[in-house]
């Protein structure tokens, strides 16, 4: 277990163990190959509290912070699915920036809603012309009166048919070279799959996930300024505050799928017998799975760091982009382990294990890439020229 965890600690481990016990791996795969949405599911967390967890007490959350929030989704991805990553969009986007950035009437609008369960969230951030360079996006936003009318256009967007509000990023002002986080906003779009001025078109692609990702266009979109959070022309540096949480819940998520990849590997090496003995008492077999377990063991030490960092105020970022980076790559490579000691079964729906790899593969991509978590450690924490 990581240091500095208490038996509050043990306590909210050991529950959230038990709730991923319910949903075995037959329930995901029917929510992933019908593209429905895990209500049930998502109904346990909100009836446990957990998706109040860092929600304050007067809004009906958990009161607790970021190292808690953490654990339970360590603890959801190593139970199996995607308990993990269901995580990120609403507890994180929705209510960690309400909960700093929004006015008091967003407050108790959106987060009882949200820990109840009866809110789910979207993001519409990424454009295909701008990438991992978010600075650039070109969807605008302009004033008309107490409304903003907006355009433009998002690529790979999750959630959006089940998503009650959409937390969308535009610019409200040029880009200034002299103050490049200046002139973004965050916009707050109420039922954004049923507005006439959005339209959305699947995309094709092959993450076993229950949720489909969209094409999001939008043409002439008003939005009232009551709607934007925190204030206009500030949304960058907002946002900028909430990626290390996302990193954080990312990190603990990849976390969580490479133990459940050890996890499974460990049990089919103990009952799979060959050649008289089981192939678990081999050390081809045992010494990967050992590796791996050490790495996820001290990826996890680096992940809670970070948390206890970002809920002391301090800067976190050297921790928090170290522990995406480590975390994804121990994953991807404990799940690849994984399916080379299940042999050919590693690659059956029943053994799971080949969609562990697919959803810890992409996590060297998403939320950001590999690469621009290397470009942070490199200029901020090594000091050297900046290199994109």
């Amino acid at each position: 277990m990581p240091t500095l965890e208490t038996d509050v600690h043990e306590l909210i481990r050991d529950s959230v163990r038990d709730l991923a016990a319910d949903f075995d791996s037959a329930y995901w795969r029917e929510h992933v190959e019908e593209k429905r949405f895990p209500q049930e599911y998502w109904e346990a967390l909100a009836d446990n509290g957990w998706l109040g967890v860092a929600i304050d007490e007067e809004y009906g959350g958990e009161g607790m912070e970021m190292h808690e929030m953490a654990m339970v989704i360590e603890e959801l991805a190593r139970g199996g699915g995607q308990g993990g990553i269901i995580f990120i969009l609403t507890p994180v986007f929705g209510g960690i920036s309400i909960q700093r950035h929004g006015t008091d009437e967003q407050k108790s609008t959106y987060l009882p809603q949200i820990v109840d369960g009866e809110m789910k969230f979207c993001m519409g951030l990424t454009e295909a012309n701008a990438g991992t360079n978010t600075l650039s996006i070109e969807t605008s936003a302009s004033r008309d009166g107490d409304e903003f009318v907006i355009h433009g256009e998002k690529t790979f967007i999750s959630s959006v048919e089940t998503a009650d509000e959409m937390l969308l990023v535009a610019r409200t002002s040029p880009f200034d070279p002299s103050n490049p986080v200046h002139g973004g906003t965050l916009f707050l779009v109420s039922d954004p799959a049923e507005r006439d001025a959005i339209s959305l078109s699947t995309l094709d692609t092959a993450v076993p996930w229950f949720e489909h990702q969209y094409q999001v266009s939008i043409d002439g979109l008003r939005v009232h300024e009551d709607d934007v959070l925190g204030s206009v022309d500030d949304g960058f540096k907002l946002m900028f505050d909430t990626l290390n949480t996302e990193r954080i819940a990312g990190a603990a998520s990849a976390l969580g799928g490479g133990l459940r990849a050890v996890d499974l590997a460990v049990d089919y090496a103990n009952d799979r017998d060959v050649f008289g003995q089981p192939i678990g008492s081999h050390q081809s077999i045992q010494h990967p799975l050992a590796e791996s377990y050490a790495k996820l063991t001290a990826a996890r030490e680096l992940t809670y760091s970070a948390a206890a960092k970002w809920d002391a105020g301090e800067d976190c970022s050297m921790e928090t982009n170290a522990a995406k980076l480590l975390t994804s790559e121990f994953s991807t490579e404990a799940a690849s382990r994984a399916i080379q000691a299940h042999g050919g079964n590693g690659f059956t729906e029943e053994y799971e294990v080949y969609k562990i790899w697919q959803n810890s593969r992409l996590t060297q991509t998403v939320p950001v890439s590999n690469e621009m978590a290397k470009n942070h450690i490199a200029e901020h924490h090594l000091g050297l020229p900046r290199s994109y």
